[in-house]
């Protein structure tokens, strides 16, 4: 080979060469049709032909052995086509002893790869192997060190996406120390936003320091060896008694990096005061549909059983049946409206009411329930009041609810009250009466569904604790608000606010 041909071969892509238009110009892949033989399998057929050549050459030289200059011509062909097949299989092993010589350069130190040099060609290897390289080059680009500043923009960038998330995040040390936390943390412990809480101890945010073995225990399992723990935990925070849901983590990362613990604290409170409220509703509402059920069931059976019952206790039997009846239907349809009253989608036939007339229909309805107590039920209303717009039936049932749970706990002999005014741009409607009255504990649960006060519960009067829910409701449907102002012993005074004109802050 001569030295220009080595040259050739091996010299490295100037400048000028455009090598991504050489290389990308090209497919990938030729069509299979016009793909030819394997560089070694053309070596191989050329030595097979040099073989071949030789053997004819020399048995021609022995077939006509008497001529020497026929011997020599014979020879000489011989040593020509071994040389000339020498000199192609060199030229045709070119491109494998270049790819050879970079592989062996690159050997031991996969960094050198950026260095290999591409090669001149327009055969399979050649393209492949200039392939190859521009994968090599293109996955070290993906790889390129980046800058610190790049790095710091990167960074502060996550730290604020990481202040930015809803979520109350902490991160800490391996001993619970605090390192970093988001603002809902903050917020969720009453701590400064703005104020430096690195070194505060978590574990002692949450309470989780002294306290009975339980609470220790929780701890030391929230600063274990183990991977992910989660926990359920309850606290007291400025009087605020909060139900928590922890989730810790330990950071892992490449060696080097310091170790932590990364902790997510969702406060659950709200949801765990929304179970116990379905939990108890409808251990409630159970109790309150086994009643009447039971009942009917009870008298059925025995209507069933007994033959020989009298007719005036086959008819008494048949009385309690149909009261039970439509105590379970009120109960369901009470059920139904205050449900509906709550989703918001109960109707309301609205018109422009006078407010007395409605107060003189309640009195009417509650007054001989009153005089049987003997009661006393007085009324005190302004002799002009401005209408209201809103439902008549939905809200004399309401007044009738409230009046009648006055003259229902009042004790016999007791007084009931009734006042109706003007409060600027409200109409107020007040109940009073002088029963046992309602502990300070229970008057914010006096207006759910199925609550009925402990002094309701020991009295022989029937309830469902559905009257003050559905009452409430409907004063809400009509943008008013309902109040409630008792002690024990003193009696209660509810307080009804209609707007004057009727116009509904709920946009019902």
């Amino acid at each position: 080979m001569t030295v220009m041909e080595s040259e050739l071969t091996h010299k490295d892509i100037s400048p000028s060469v455009d090598y991504n238009r050489s290389v990308n110009s090209r497919p990938y892949a030729r069509p299979i049709e016009s793909r030819r033989p394997l560089v070694t399998t053309r070596i191989g057929f050329m030595f097979v032909l040099a073989a071949a050549c030789t053997l004819g050459f020399a048995l021609l030289a022995n077939l006509y052995s008497q001529s020497q200059a026929f011997n020599a011509l014979m020879w000489v062909l011989t040593v020509a086509v071994c040389s000339l097949s020498g000199l192609i299989s060199m030229r045709s092993a070119r491109t494998l002893r270049t790819i050879e010589g970079e592989l062996r350069r690159s050997v031991g130190d996969p960094r050198r790869w950026h260095a290999a040099r591409p090669i001149i060609g327009d055969d399979e290897i050649t393209e492949g192997w200039n392939e190859l390289l521009q994968e090599i080059e293109s996955a070290q680009q993906h790889q390129t060190h980046r800058s610190p500043a790049t790095l710091d923009e990167e960074a502060i960038t996550l730290a604020r996406a990481m202040r930015g998330l809803p979520v109350a995040w902490v991160i800490t040390d391996l001993t619970g120390r605090i390192l970093f936390l988001s603002p809902p943390t903050c917020s969720l412990f009453n701590l400064n936003d703005t104020a430096n809480h690195v070194g505060r101890d978590l574990l002692d945010l949450l309470g989780l320091r002294v306290g009975d073995s339980e609470t220790l225990t929780k701890g030391e399992r929230l600063l274990s060896n183990v991977q992910m723990v989660q926990q359920r935990h309850e606290l007291e925070i400025n009087g605020q008694h909060l139900h928590l849901r922890i989730a810790r983590s330990r950071l892992v990362g490449r060696s080097g990096d310091g170790d932590g613990l990364a902790w997510i604290l969702l406060d659950s409170t709200q949801q765990e005061l929304a179970t116990r409220a379905r939990d108890q509703f409808l251990m409630t509402a159970t109790h309150e549909l086994r009643t009447p059920l039971n009942n009917l069931q009870a008298y059925a059976e025995t209507l069933q059983a007994e033959e020989g019952l009298d007719v005036e206790r086959q008819k008494e039997f048949c009385n309690i049946i149909v009261s039970e009846a439509h105590r379970l239907g009120r109960l369901v349809d009470q059920l139904l409206t205050v449900g509906q009253l709550e989703a918001g989608s109960m109707i309301a036939n609205r018109h422009e009411l006078d407010v007395l007339p409605m107060m003189e229909y309640v009195t009417e309805q509650l007054a001989a329930h009153a005089h049987q107590k003997q009661q006393k039920l007085l009324t005190n209303f302004s002799p002009k009041m401005p209408t209201v717009f809103g439902d008549r039936e939905k809200l004399q049932a309401a007044l009738v609810n409230l009046v009648g749970n006055a003259v229902k706990y009042t004790q016999e002999g007791g007084e009931i009250i009734l006042r109706c005014s003007v409060e600027e741009n409200w109409v107020r409607i007040d109940v009073q009466d002088n029963g046992p009255g309602i502990s300070s504990e229970e008057q914010s649960k006096v207006f759910e569904k199925f609550f009925r006060g402990a002094q309701a519960s020991e009295s022989d009067q029937r309830g469902n604790g559905l009257g003050l829910a559905f009452t409430r409701e409907v004063i809400r449907m009509h943008g008013g608000e309902i109040d409630l102002e008792s002690s024990l012993g003193d009696g209660s005074v509810f307080t009804i606010r209609l707007p004057v004109g009727g116009q509904s802050r709920s946009g019902i």
